[in-house]
């Protein structure tokens, strides 16, 4: 068994194991998880959450009573948990809620039990697949934004700075006619993102592209949605790549997505956009996304949403962002003229 193989078979293994536990991790904010893990700086895990969720490190005594042997082995052997110094052991990754725990209907019930893939804590490395409150928000946004979408079925579907898949796979259940393709630089996130996939039951495919290169002969594409990197890149180097927007105060990837999209979209597709917009204190009525948003000539603004008004607040009045008094989210839905 290659060690592709291995490590699905023990991420389904693992995933069984924690919905019997009635496992359930909302992943917060880095900045929140760091709180978390300084405030508990030299303990070890107690609980799956400890482990899986706050990425605290087990030892043997421990991982023994939360784990079934033959399990830890499936584990060790995949490289998701793997020894450390004096005897501890840590897993290499997080398990979280895919959606935010919610009360109501079967659908609501099916997505509480799905969990997702994603990097251990802290995510510093150049090639970390995100997940966290930004991820939850742009779900949300896709749900409400299904309504601009026609009654027939798109026929395909691209997820744009896909990481390891969350927006593909949402839209994947929700249009199991569709070809729905994820496409990333970073391979990582895209092997993560194909084992997501088999743990929500659904069909995507991961593609390795710059931006839309892999794509860019394609003439049937109804819907590009996109939750691309929006912080501005620094000039030290110490925003991670998948959290980089480039230039514009992180303006310029998200802008590029849609400007380059809409020459590959099918004759009234739409094009969903969630993305992060800085607004300067000295004009705080004024939206420079919006702005460029309202002057495109071959797309029709169909809605324009303020998600959160006030993310990120930590990169506020540094570097890029000095005279930034808020980073708003917004939701976008774009509808290429006819």
């Amino acid at each position: 068994m290659n060690m592709g193989v291995a490590r699905q078979t023990a991420f389904l293994a693992l995933a069984a194991h924690l919905a019997q536990q009635g496992y359930t991790f909302v992943c917060p904010t880095p900045e929140s998880q760091a709180r978390v893990v300084q405030q508990r700086s030299g303990e070890h895990c107690t609980t799956l959450a400890d482990f899986f969720g706050w990425s605290l490190p087990a030892d043997e005594k421990t991982l023994i009573t939360l784990l079934p042997l033959a399990l830890l082995d499936q584990l060790r052997v995949a490289s998701i948990v793997t020894a450390e110094r004096d005897g501890l052991s840590k897993a290499n990754f997080r398990l979280s809620n895919f959606y935010l725990p919610h009360i109501g209907d079967s659908e609501t019930v099916r997505r509480n039990s799905l969990y997702y893939i994603h990097s251990a804590f802290p995510t510093k490395d150049d090639d970390a697949v995100f997940f966290g409150p930004d991820t939850y928000f742009f779900l949300d946004f896709l749900d409400r934004a299904s309504s601009h979408l026609s009654r027939k079925t798109p026929t395909t579907v691209v997820d744009l700075c896909c990481g390891s898949g969350a927006g593909a796979i949402h839209v994947s259940h929700a249009y199991p006619g569709s070809t729905v393709l994820g496409l990333d630089l970073n391979p990582r996130a895209l092997g993560l993102g194909r084992i997501n996939a088999v743990l929500a039951e659904c069909h995507v495919d991961f593609v390795e592209s710059n931006l839309y290169s892999a794509i860019s002969s394609r003439t049937d594409i109804d819907l590009i949605m996109s939750n691309p990197p929006y912080i501005a890149s620094s000039a030290d180097g110490d925003i991670p790549v998948y959290a980089a927007g480039g230039a514009q105060q992180g303006l310029a990837l998200p802008l590029r997505i849609v400007e380059e999209g809409v020459k590959l979209l099918a004759k009234n597709g739409l094009l969903m956009m969630y993305t992060g917009v800085p607004i300067s204190y000295r004009r705080p009525g004024h939206d420079p996304f919006l702005e460029r948003l309202e002057a495109l000539q071959d797309m029709e603004l169909l809605e324009y949403r303020i998600i959160h008004p006030d993310m990120w607040a930590e990169e506020v009045g540094k570097g890029a962002y000095a005279e930034v008094g808020r980073i708003q989210v917004v939701g976008a839905v774009l509808r290429k003229r006819g």
